[in-house]
Parts: structure tokens; sequence; C-alpha cells
């Protein structure tokens, strides 16, 4: 072997030893020749673990159909590349990665093995399905916008004598609106805890209520503990959600009906009771599904407040309870491990 040879396998070895992906020759009997540093990271198997064994170890039992498919591709000496898939970690755990898989040769051409390159691709899944539910809750809410407008439009109309009276109620509203969004935007970060000042439940409720509540008497009965910095962004979510709801076919679209917010505490827990009673006809089923915002809420509220949230339908109402952690209600950021 020459210099040159030498100084280059040398130079290849580095290259294979210091890859953040996975880097794995095998035979075509799918066993594995070789194993560097970046497989161990991501599988959890050391070399001497896994060289001699077959790599159908790494594969799950529904998609071992792909290593025969991968056999006879290279066989036919073709190549693999970016192949997305799942794989096995030692403990178990299945995680999406991308494979690239090249023919290895011997000297008279002939096709002998084959050289593997997998990398670890759960970040950029994560990424996607984020990005996937930012979009929904955009399109959720930009849906929500027109039809809230329309809502308070005609509840404005509904309660004004003149035009002058009507811009008034209507400007007062979407200023209101505005102020009551904005809880449901997540807050930024405070580098001093002591900034803020806790919010009493009942004002939170307030504050989100009043764009919505018009002349519609509304019962609120709800213990008046102290929201933590947390809390604010899921509860707003969710009573946001619930206003929004309501004035589009619930009781507050509607001079009749009625609406009580109450409380009770079991325990550690605080249990927030939302009770709608409006005319038959509203109850129908375009508000029964599992919509997107029902989810966000749900999310919210088991995710940030160790909690529940549930909505059942009837023919002339609405119930909606709020299972709440106490002390998850009440915690600062740094309480609650944000």
């Amino acid at each position: 072997m020459s210099l040159l040879d030498e100084n280059l396998q040398q130079h290849f070895a580095a290259i294979v030893e210091g890859s953040d992906d996975a880097i794995v020759a095998k035979d075509l009997g799918s066993i594995i020749l070789s194993w560097n540093p970046a497989a161990e990271r991501i599988f959890g198997y050391r070399a001497d673990e896994m060289l001699g064994r077959s790599i159908t170890l790494l594969i799950p039992e529904d998609r071992q159909h792909e290593e025969v498919d991968f056999i006879n591709r290279l066989r036919r000496g073709e190549r693999i590349q970016h192949f997305e898939t799942m794989r096995r970690k030692k403990n178990g755990q299945l995680f999406p990665i991308s494979v690239s898989i090249s023919p290895i040769r011997n000297r008279q051409g002939q096709v002998v093995g084959a050289s593997k390159i997998a990398r670890d691709i759960t970040a950029q899944h994560r990424a996607a399905e984020q990005q996937r539910l930012l979009l929904s809750e955009m399109k959720h809410r930009v849906g929500n916008s027109f039809a809230i407008a329309s809502g308070l439009l005609n509840l404005c109309a509904r309660q004004a004598t003149t035009i002058d009276d009507l811009v008034v109620q209507t400007r007062g509203r979407f200023l209101a609106l505005a102020a009551a969004h904005s809880l449901t935007a997540p807050a930024a970060p405070v580098e001093d805890a002591a900034v803020f000042e806790r919010r009493p439940l009942r004002g939170l409720i307030e504050a989100i209520l009043k764009p919505f509540a018009g002349s519609l008497p509304i019962d609120l009965a709800v213990e008046d503990v102290l929201v933590g910095q947390a809390a604010v962004t899921p509860l707003a979510l969710v009573f946001y959600e619930l206003c929004t709801n309501s004035v589009k076919y619930g009781a507050l679209s509607q001079d009749i009906g009625g609406l009580a917010i109450s409380s009770e505490r079991r325990g550690d827990r605080l249990i927030i009771h939302w009770d709608e009673t409006f005319a038959p006809v509203q109850a129908g089923s375009a508000v029964q599904g599992q919509g997107f915002g029902t989810v966000m809420c749900e999310l919210a509220v088991r995710d940030q407040l160790d909690g529940s949230f549930r909505r059942q339908f009837t023919n002339s109402g609405m119930h909606a309870s709020l299972d709440l952690s106490h002390a998850r209600l009440s915690a600062d950021l740094q309480d609650s491990g944000t």
C-alpha cells in the first residue's frame, strides 16, 4: 500500500469516526461489519454489541420487508437515497430516520455489501408538527375573527338605537376584544418575577367576557384565587374560545338565554363550570364536533395546568368544565417548570 493510499484511508476513517450520522457497513446477508461512534449515540448499542449481528435488530417488525427490498436493489447495483423510515433504539424507542445506502463492490466489480448512512430526523419531524399546529391555529383564529366580528355587530345592532350609538358600541367592543385577545398570547419572559402581579380569577374572566357580554345577564360566582403568570395564557385561551363560540351560536349570540360561571374546590383541585342556556335551534350539529379550538384548549389545560377540559351539548344549552390543579393555577413561571 502506497503512502498516499494509507493517508487516504486514515482521512476516510477520521471522517467516519467524526461524523454526526450513523455510518454502518454490512454484507449482503445484512450482517453488520462496521459501526461508528455516531451509530452508538443514535441507536444506543456499542460497537461490540452490534458487530457480527444482523441489522434487522434495529428494524421494527412491521418494516422488516424494507431490508429485503434494500438487499435486492443493492444486488442490482442500485443506490437508495434519503429513504425516510422508522428504526428502533436499544431501549425499544421508535424514531424517524433518513437513510442513504450505497453498494460496496470488490475488485471485480461485484456487489459484496453496502454502506449505510443514517440520520436521526426526530427534530425535523417535531419542527414540522409544530409548524402544522401553528398553521392550524392561525387558520382557526383567522376564521374565528370574521365570525366573531359578525356576531358582535349583530349584538350591537340589537342594542343600538342610532347609527352613532352603533358605531360607539362597535368600537368599544372591538377595543375590548383586542385586549381580551392579547391575554391568549404567550407573555414575554419576565426577568424579575416580582414585576408580574397575580391576576384575580374573577378579574381575568371579566376582562375576557367584556367585549362579548352585552346586556345578557351573567352569573359569575368563582373563587377569587390569584392566577399565577404561568396559568394566565392557557386559562385566557380557554375562556376566549368559550366566548367566541358562544357569540357565534350560543347564549351570547341571542337576546334570550343565560350564562353562569361558577367554581368549587375538591381537595387540591379547582373545578370551574361554564353553563349556557340558549334556544334549542342553536344547538345544531355545527357545534357538536371536536374542532381544533376544543383540541387546543384540551392540550393547553392538560400540559400547562395539569387538568382537563370537557364540553357537553344539549338541546337547550352547553356545559363546559375545567378541572385544574390549584397549585399549578397559582404557580409562577419558575414554579411551574416552564
